[in-house]
């Protein structure tokens, strides 16, 4: 993983003003490609819909404390390795990572932990807006050395989401088992398209574990525990590249046509963009 630095002036205009975080599930997909990118082998997600609070831990390389300091600022990232590329943005992986915590403490209390592998000690920084309606920046309530997190790896806490936002606060609550539903739902697409990260998804409220995925070499596996044995016999491996374009997966046969649209995943990355973009699409959705 990079470390994460301050975009310099030069490149502002040619990034969006933030990352729109406009519902649970997106919260979740950023946290979890976050760790991705700290290069994760186990990711555990807890949520509590009618508490507004989220839990993404990780045992990835974790973050030192410089790094830290710039965590949860505006064009702060460490998403990209050159900056500039024959006078172009170079490409991002999954997600900016300063850009997605900047948005979170806009909408909500944000708290890290998180112990840097060859670090002696672990640290904790809490982030929210400057003011309860203000999405122009994130004031630091806490920094320090943190007694709980022992091993290497991050744990991201978030409390009371959209706590400005009372719209979107009570349409999340109101529709709990929906939303549960569709987080879930983004789980399962990030652990189709990364089968080597082994994920965990746990509803606080009910102690529920609403998915669970094993670390496997391939997506089989998990297709078949969660679609069927019969869906996973009838699909091929697909693995064609051409001229720098590359697709990947697995597909049925034209005489082995499902009778639902709901087994459709697909994740098209979109290389000739300044930014990488990840699609996904459910068909079902």
């Amino acid at each position: 993983m990079q470390t994460i630095k301050r975009l310099p002036k030069s490149v502002y205009s040619s990034l969006r003003s933030s990352i729109i975080l406009s519902d649970l599930p997106r919260v979740v997909e950023e946290l979890i490609y976050n760790s991705i990118d700290a290069n994760a082998s186990k990711i555990d997600i807890a949520v509590n819909i009618r508490a507004c609070y989220v839990k993404v831990e990780d045992d990835g390389c974790g973050i030192t404390r410089d790094e830290l300091v710039l965590l949860g600022e505006k064009y702060t990232t460490s998403k990209f390795h050159n900056l500039m590329v024959d006078g172009e943005l170079s490409p991002r992986s999954f997600g900016l990572n300063g850009e997605a915590l900047a948005s979170l403490s806009d909408i909500s209390v944000v708290e890290v932990r998180t112990k840097a592998r060859g670090r002696p000690n672990s640290y904790c920084k809490i982030i929210k807006a400057w003011l309860e309606h203000c999405t122009s920046g994130s004031k630091c309530l806490h920094l320090g050395i943190d007694d709980k997190r022992e091993v290497v790896g991050t744990t991201v806490v978030v409390r009371e989401l959209f706590y400005n936002q009372p719209v979107r606060r009570k349409q999340m609550q109101s529709s709990e088992k929906r939303e549960l539903h569709h987080v879930k739902k983004c789980v399962l697409q990030i652990a189709l398209i990364h089968p080597q990260i082994s994920l965990r998804l746990l509803d606080i409220d009910s102690e529920d574990e609403l998915l669970y995925t094993a670390a496997s070499s391939s997506p089989l596996p998990l297709i078949s525990k969660c679609f069927g044995d019969d869906i996973s016999r009838s699909l091929h491996e697909i693995a064609v590249s051409d001229q720098g374009w590359v697709l990947s997966g697995h597909i049925s046969q034209p005489t082995d046509v499902l009778c639902t649209k709901d087994f459709q995943y697909l994740c098209i990355l979109l290389s000739n963009s300044p930014l990488y973009t990840f699609i996904y699409y459910l068909s079902n959705s």
